[in-house]
């Protein structure tokens, strides 16, 4: 397809963008991420997410194709330094290195829809720029753009800009892991089976037997839902963030769930909050800080997170 055209950008520094290189770095992340990055070429990105042992995501990654010998990771900045050290642990013989690349990550806008599937489709304009689809509503297409050249689009760099892009994405139901949140949450609890972040057939990843036994028995009790609640002067924002507890009104002021991210656009706050999910279908109402706090409101997402994908066990 066509490069789109930009109206605008948006500058997200809380992005990096790490590269695998040699000609092991395809087979070396395919055994550590859980989507099946063989399936990908180098026209599609994919969402994926990199378990401990214990099957508890420690970093959600889009991973794309750079080329021939290159395979890309686009991470939350908090995670970067982990990351490569962490899998740099587990190259042992592979012909593969890991590195960030000195680039700009953007979010940009496009003028037209040229594709409202949400395929993560990825273009590769010059040798220094990749864009890759993001998540968007029909009204409103997206694309990432990494480069290490300077743009002739307007560049907003903003705090509002970046928060509306966040919260552009929370509402098409892609949660991300960040610093505060390793190792607290398993991926279908983010709904990463819902946005095809994880592969059940394409063989071993870290924490694999734990996803896999949670998906194959049907034992998934805990999914993401999107919320808001309107900004006012008694709102206290720091209940807002990330791994902060939620309360429902039936809980004695127990916690009944945790947030994962949350942003800010047009006045209010949304954010992907774990629930469970036999709450979630009552009429349970949900509030920030204690079961008599600020009540979230409910909103939709582009999925039912009562689903379960089909969860037989492929044929050996």
């Amino acid at each position: 397809m066509s490069l789109p055209t930009f109206t605008s950008l948006v500058t997200l520094p809380h992005y990096v963008v790490l590269d695998a290189t040699g000609p092991d770095a395809l087979s070396f992340l395919q055994g550590q991420f859980s989507n099946d990055l063989q399936t990908l070429g180098n026209t599609q990105a994919s969402f994926g997410v990199y378990c401990a042992a214990n099957g508890r995501m420690l970093a959600s990654a889009l991973l794309w194709q750079n080329d021939a010998q290159t395979i890309s990771l686009l991470v939350h900045q908090s995670l970067a330094e982990f990351l490569l050290k962490r899998l740099r642990m587990f190259v042992l013989r592979a012909k593969v290195t890991l590195s960030q690349r000195d680039a700009t990550v953007y979010g940009a806008y496009a003028e037209t829809a040229t594709n409202l599937e949400n395929t993560f489709e990825v273009l590769h304009p010059d040798d220094h720029t990749v864009v890759v689809q993001a998540p968007s509503s029909h009204e409103t297409p997206r694309w990432w753009m990494i480069t290490s050249t300077t743009t002739a689009e307007p560049v907003n760099d903003s705090t509002e800009a970046q928060q509306r892009w966040e919260a552009q994405t929370l509402q098409q139901g892609v949660a991300h892991i960040e610093q505060a949140t390793q190792d607290l949450f398993i991926p279908q609890t983010l709904n990463m089976e819902l946005i095809n972040a994880i592969s059940f057939s394409k063989g071993c990843f870290p924490g694999q037997e734990v996803v896999a036994r949670s998906h194959y028995r049907g034992t998934i009790r805990r999914r993401s839902a999107l919320f808001s609640i309107a900004v006012t002067s008694e709102l206290d924002t720091n209940a807002l963030t990330p791994a902060q507890d939620i309360f429902g009104t039936d809980a004695d002021n127990q916690p009944i769930g945790r947030i994962v991210n949350s942003a800010l656009m047009n006045g209010r706050y949304y954010l992907l909050a774990e629930v469970l999910l036999d709450e979630w279908s009552s009429e349970q109402s949900y509030h920030l800080q204690h079961s008599n706090g600020p009540q979230l409101q409910r909103e939709p997402l582009p999925y039912d997170i009562t689903q379960q994908r089909d969860n037989k066990r492929p044929k050996l």
